[in-house]
């Protein structure tokens, strides 16, 4: 374990060394395929990314129509316990549909993941009240959330292998970059749909049958996703083969690269979710109006939809190791702050203050990871320590800041993301850099 994380003293090759190993192959049908490839890649992962972040969005609205109680706070935190759900069913989704990445191919596992998560959309903007069918209701919409989160755990393992091996071998940063900018771009959507919303219609409107338009949204997104990925070229290289237990490979082989990703990705993703995609919850939690808080989340997604490819082309030049130390050293500064500034009323300052740190994790977050993997674990194996990480952090980040809030303590929750943050710098300092290295096969 030591020789993994050991860093790597080896010299490093230059990019443009490196791309010599993609010869003479610059040829339009070889770009246009690479175009095609990040499109793809971006259009289904904006679609699910959209679809489940609204959910978080609009928990806040439809939380007493699914969950009745007197107390308003307990209702958003069944809602949100459901979104926690979701997020544990992400492994298992990385270990189903992982298999179909690693054995049938990349555009498979995509077009699946992408048409499960547009049913499961409309299935959620139709599901009754608690008003119509009783306790029904939270079961309807426990088990779609389920079935979202199958699907979300095979999309990143999916998304992430097929724009890495999509890419030239001096662009596998800015490629791969486009994962986590689409996961903004998605969330963008989604924020921007709640502040038109919000706009126009009142907490009331919203609550009674507002909520509902987001997740019809959804559902017609994800039938545009289908068509574009089913046209895309497969990257999986057969030949490598598959390996008939990959989780037991992981866990007897890569254990390193496993524990790197439990951490890096479980600090990355509870930031994400609970400053960033959590964030219009917790500042209309705290007394801010629900108009406000989605307009500084929109800036703020903006900024990140800006930041990460640039951090990505970064990456290309000097290591995606580099961008995760400055990344969540950043992070564990700045999150106290954050809140500090939202208790103040300063919600636009306690957004923005940790979109750069931010950007800069989420830009290398899935390259630099994804790269420590042989081809044959991208889906399975890679796929479960990144879900399980998810799973154990982010799917929690917005249960327990709600929690907090609740008992009024907001800046502990800023305490709590900060320290994990500082434990992925830590770890990220003892990392290998492989971003000048080839894809392991």
């Amino acid at each position: 374990m030591e020789r993994t994380l050991e860093r790597d003293s080896a010299v490093q090759k230059l990019p443009d060394e490196v791309d010599a190993t993609f010869p003479k192959q610059r040829s339009v049908h070889t770009a246009r395929s690479r175009r095609r490839a990040v499109l793809a890649g971006a259009v289904g992962n904006i679609v699910e990314w959209y679809d489940w972040t609204i959910y978080a969005l609009f928990a806040v609205y439809f939380s007493e129509q699914i969950f009745p109680n007197s107390n308003p706070t307990a209702s958003l935190l069944a809602a949100l316990a459901v979104f926690a759900v979701g997020f544990v069913a992400r492994p298992v989704g990385s270990v189903l549909l992982g298999r179909i990445c690693d054995r049938v191919g990349r555009r498979a596992a995509l077009s699946t993941t992408v048409t499960i998560m547009a049913i499961t959309s409309l299935g959620i903007a139709l599901v009754p009240t608690a008003a119509s069918i009783g306790i029904w209701a939270a079961v309807i919409l426990l088990a779609l959330r389920i079935i979202q989160g199958l699907s979300l755990g095979g999309e990143t393992s999916a998304v992430g292998a097929f724009l890495a091996e999509s890419a030239p071998a001096n662009r596998r940063g800015i490629f791969t970059s486009v994962y986590a900018t689409t996961i903004m771009i998605g969330t963008l959507l989604g924020a921007a749909v709640g502040l038109l919303l919000t706009t126009v219609m009142t907490d009331a409107e919203l609550s009674a049958f507002g909520w509902r338009i987001p997740f019809l949204i959804g559902g017609v997104l994800g039938i545009v996703g289908f068509f574009i990925r089913r046209g895309t070229r497969e990257t999986l290289d057969r030949s490598v083969g598959h390996d008939p237990k990959p989780v037991r490979t992981v866990l007897a082989k890569h254990r390193a690269s496993a524990a790197v990703t439990f951490v890096i990705v479980g600090a990355a993703s509870l930031s994400f979710f609970g400053l960033i995609s959590g964030f219009p919850a917790l500042a209309k939690a705290s007394g801010h109006s629900a108009q406000v808080a989605f307009e500084a989340n929109t800036l703020a997604l903006i900024g990140l939809v800006v930041l990460i490819p640039i951090f990505g082309w970064c990456s290309d030049r000097i290591g995606r190791r580099r961008l995760l130390i400055l990344g969540f050293a950043g992070l564990a500064l700045t999150c106290v702050p954050a809140l500090m500034l939202l208790a103040s009323g300063q919600v636009l300052a306690g957004q923005l203050i940790i979109v750069i740190p931010e950007a800069a994790v989420q830009a290398v977050l899935i390259g630099s990871l994804l790269e420590r993997f042989p081809s044959r674990l991208r889906g399975s194996g890679f796929g479960l320590c990144f879900a399980f990480a998810v799973a154990v952090f982010g799917g929690t980040g917005p249960m327990i800041s709600t929690w907090l809030v609740g008992n009024g303590s907001l800046v502990w929750f800023g305490v709590y993301v900060a320290v994990t943050c500082a434990v992925a710098a830590v770890v990220a300092v003892k990392m290998r850099e492989t971003a000048f290295e080839s894809l392991p096969e």
